[in-house]
């Protein structure tokens, strides 16, 4: 039975690997996106899944994980059986392609992209803490056209920006009745975002024109969840899980300058050094799961499961300080499975052979994009794979248990279009994690 005192020492140890978590904190803040995409909205948003979610398409809304901490769903923290302390990579190569006209470009990111610790308090009460990005921004683009006064002059608009937000997520999980959890996650997002607009004429008898603006961001979102799992007959499982963000504000001091340019050099300021507060408003999300699988009785893990996600995003909320918005209502379907042989097939039972006891996952996904460009509607989709490697432990005294396992997962996928002029990206993600899982709290007799 946990005490008070066992509760509040399990929270503290928790507290003091988020303080570890925090020293690597400026390695995730250094990350970007290399994305036309990105000018939209607060930037790209991160997906948040962890490597072993996005072997299975991003499906796991729904799925029960007794090792790993799925922050998409806070109601899924009563499932961690043990101590678990992830730390995550992702490396991208992504090639951008426009027909019209014909540029190809290849690109490359790559950064830490998970720090994240999870408790069991008791049987009742699972928390956890994360540092994860929230969005990123990063891109250059540029445009040709003839000035209206004079058709003779051509102008060249460019755009730029760079910059993200990350976040620290706080969540808490109970069980409120058999099979029947539900959570909440407090997350605090904070970053800056800078974008700049050159009019750069293309005659000396003009002065170019150029905004740089400044937008350092801050604020608190609540996610909320729940999930039901319910045990059907050989060993056999079925779950559902959802989760909803209302409708929230993040602070921003925006700070812009604006002035005229000889060549590179500024001539004149028309407007400079003007600070101002605003909101930024973001729309609600909804999301609802499906999972159904095998789990032996007193097995930590399933021996395999299917997962079906759909998630909906009110993207036409999204409001700048100024009361603009370009966002629209967006969705995504995600599907994934998983499989361990040793657990899944009778006569492997005995296996000792190392890839018996492999997870290998699989998966696909479907988003309709939250915006709309020369009246073509923009999608993202792709397929994943992924493997659970476990790490062989040392000899452990009664009663200690310990589990690691590397997580590999692959995406690859294709967003954008070609139609219209615009830039399609075909893009490969390579996605490794390291998962320490303990057993706190155990007094040896021997040793």
């Amino acid at each position: 039975m946990n005490t008070f005192s066992d509760i509040t020492w399990k929270a503290l140890k928790s507290l003091n690997l988020l303080i570890y978590c925090a020293l690597g904190f400026g390695t995730l803040a250094q990350t970007n996106s290399v994305s036309p995409y990105s000018r939209f909205g607060l930037g790209d948003t991160y997906h948040q899944l962890n490597a072993r979610q996005v072997g299975m398409g991003g499906a796991s809304l729904a799925t029960y994980d007794a090792l790993n901490i799925n922050f998409l769903n806070p109601a899924s923290y009563t499932d961690l059986q043990l101590t678990t302390f992830n730390v995550g990579f992702e490396g991208s190569l992504i090639d951008q392609i426009q027909d019209n006209p014909s540029i190809s470009v290849s690109n490359n990111r790559s950064g830490m992209r998970d720090l994240s610790v999870g408790v069991p308090l008791t049987k009742w009460w699972g928390s956890a803490v994360a540092l994860v990005p929230y969005s990123f921004k990063g891109y250059e683009i540029s445009s040709s056209r003839s000035a209206l006064s004079d058709t003779n002059v051509s102008i060249t608009d460019r755009f730029s920006g760079d910059g993200g937000l990350n976040s620290i997520i706080w969540g808490n999980a109970f069980k409120v009745a058999e099979g029947l959890s539900i959570g909440v996650n407090a997350q605090y997002v904070f970053g800056s975002i800078r974008e700049n607009t050159i009019i750069d004429y293309r005659n000396e008898s003009f002065f170019d024109t150029r905004l740089e603006e400044e937008s350092q961001i801050s604020g608190l979102l609540f996610k909320a969840g729940a999930k039901y799992q319910y045990q059907l007959p050989n060993d056999r499982f079925i779950s559902a899980g959802l989760n909803f963000q209302n409708a929230s504000s993040l602070q921003s001091d925006n700070l812009s300058y604006q002035y005229t340019l000889s060549g590179v050099s500024p001539v004149d300021t028309l407007k400079g050094g003007s600070t101002t507060s605003g909101e930024f408003n973001i729309g609600s999300e909804f999301g609802f799961g499906l999972s159904y699988g095998a789990q032996a009785s007193g097995a930590m893990q399933p021996s395999w499961g299917v997962n079906v996600d759909y998630k909906s995003t009110n993207g036409a909320d999204f409001r700048r300080p100024d009361g603009s918005g370009e966002l629209l209502n967006a969705f995504q379907l995600n599907v994934g499975s998983f499989l361990t042989p040793r657990q899944s097939f009778k006569k492997l039972e005995r296996s000792t052979n190392f890839f018996t006891n492999v997870e290998y996952r699989i998966g696909g996904f479907y988003e309709k994009m939250p915006f709309q460009l020369s009246d073509t509607d923009l999608y993202n989709y792709g397929i994943t794979f992924g493997l659970g490697l476990p790490i062989k432990q040392r000899s452990q005294a009664p009663g200690e248990f310990k589990v690691s396992t590397v997580n590999i997962g692959v995406m690859a996928g294709r967003r954008g279009s070609l139609e219209n002029g615009l830039i399609q990206e075909e893009y490969l993600s390579f996605y490794l994690a390291v998962t320490f899982n303990d057993k706190w709290f155990i007094d040896y007799k021997y040793r």
